[in-house]
């Protein structure tokens, strides 16, 4: 699996809870763009407008129902949308760690190379006696209760 995207197959009862009313909403979401053929839905639904509508505020309000009632029946659905969406997760975690390095860190790798900025001082220099850089001198100690 996945570093950057675990699935939690054994939620707890809070976290349930919360999916649920969380659910309850985004389901609502979807029924009335659903029914008013919006956004995702644009293409048309015809006759499956209504089914589709009709199933979406059952997943909400049974989700919801659940949540209040016995948060734990809410870990089928929970665990059915955390395996359904994982691919997604899967790979967009990739493709925004690709694009800030890639766009982000490596044009500024680039320019510190060509400039010459080592923030690190790792050059090489035969005359040296040491490369051990100087230490900042000691604190007192109250001023670690000031941090600003």
């Amino acid at each position: 699996m996945s570093k950057l995207v675990e699935i939690n197959f054994n939620p707890d009862t809070k976290t349930l809870r919360q999916f649920g009313m969380i659910a309850f909403v985004g389901f609502g979401i979807l029924a009335a763009l659903a029914y008013y053929e919006k956004f995702v839905f644009s293409f048309g639904l015809g006759e499956a407008r209504m089914p589709v509508v009709s199933t979406f505020v059952a997943l909400g309000s049974i989700a919801l129902l659940f949540s209040l009632v016995a948060p734990r029946a809410n870990r089928i659905l929970y665990v059915g949308l955390t395996v359904l969406a994982f691919p997604i997760g899967f790979v967009l975690s990739y493709v925004i760690m690709g694009t800030l390095f890639f766009l982000i860190i490596g044009p500024i790798a680039v320019v510190m190379r060509l400039s010459g900025w080592d923030a690190m001082h790792r050059g090489y220099d035969p005359s040296a006696p040491t490369y051990w850089s100087a230490a900042r001198p000691a604190r007192d100690k109250e001023s670690y209760f000031h941090q600003y």
